[in-house]
């Protein structure tokens, strides 16, 4: 027995890994240098996060007078922008982009409508930005896949808008009294209320909109970005069914929770009309539909076993 383990090299961790990166050398010889991915510069990259930041400041300016049920905390499916930026470009690009493009276009927008101040932007919108974009960006370049986008864009979201949700609530007894006389749970039932509500209004945009987008840039990349980094040319059809369906069922079971447990009036009484409570509820039912549609579409266009 001993005799004939003899005969094999040892599988050590330095072996995988020389032969891992013999593989990748290999296959970068195997390209083109003119389609090879170039490293980008710091001129570049400065360029892009300008970029970045000013579509996203536009896109801001066009949705500033839709109003919301607590006054703050807007509709933005400008985020759609800093997503592509993280995905195609990587995490610090989109995370900047998304941080100075919130900054700037809180401050020239919704700051002479009176909707925030620069204090506050500083606090909730700039942080917010930079973590939820940083952890999409995150997501994408260490899980090249279908399932890391959609799952990666859920949870960036998720926590990108907790991050600023919280800066909101501790921000706003500062502004309003009225909130400095909430009690601690109706401060509670307040940061989750500004999360799924952002939660909810994006979604819808990014996860449908992003994947084309991505797709129709890819001849303007340039050989500077790795535009596989999305996954699109690999992953099938069931793949991105059974991530949809599982994002899907947490939204849904959100609405449920909303809709007909005593969660909905936690979350929305002390910070919202009722007037607005129905819709707010009927948002996460609206997000719902969407990621499930769109996986069974998804699903249908990436046949089982096909790459794109």
């Amino acid at each position: 027995m001993g005799a004939f383990f003899c005969k094999f090299p040892s599988v050590t961790k330095d072996n995988i890994e020389r032969r891992r990166v013999l593989d990748s050398e290999r296959k970068t010889e195997d390209v083109p240098p003119s389609k090879q991915v170039q490293p980008m510069g710091p001129a570049l990259r400065l360029a892009l996060i300008a970029i970045s930041a000013a579509l996203y400041a536009a896109a801001i300016g066009i949705t500033a007078p839709i109003p919301t049920p607590w006054g703050v905390g807007q509709f933005r499916p400008g985020v759609v922008f800093p997503s592509i930026f993280a995905i195609v470009y990587g995490p610090m690009v989109g995370a900047l982009g998304a941080a100075i493009g919130t900054f700037v276009g809180d401050v020239v927008f919704l700051v002479p409508l009176g909707l925030t101040t620069p204090l506050l932007s500083l606090i909730a919108g700039v942080p917010g930005n930079f973590v939820g974009f940083y952890l999409l960006g995150w997501f994408m370049s260490r899980y090249r896949s279908w399932v890391g986008f959609i799952v990666g864009s859920f949870t960036a979201i998720f926590f990108g808008n907790l991050v600023a949700a919280i800066g909101v609530v501790a921000y706003l007894p500062l502004l309003i009294p009225f909130w400095a006389t909430l009690p601690a749970e109706a401060r509670i039932g307040a940061v989750l209320g500004f999360t799924f509500f952002w939660l909810v209004t994006m979604i819808p945009f990014v996860i449908p909109l992003v994947p084309p987008i991505v797709r129709a840039l890819k001849p303007l990349a340039g050989n500077r970005v790795d535009m596989s980094l999305l996954g699109w040319h690999r992953g099938s059809g069931s793949e991105v069914l059974r991530s949809s369906l599982a994002v899907g069922a947490i939204l849904g079971i959100l609405y449920l929770l909303v809709q007909f447990t005593p969660l909905g009036n936690s979350l929305f009484d002390y910070v919202a009309a009722p007037q607005f409570v129905p819709w707010l509820k009927l948002l996460f039912l609206v997000a719902t539909v969407v990621v499930l549609v769109f996986g069974v579409v998804a699903g249908l266009v990436l046949r089982p076993g096909q790459k794109k």
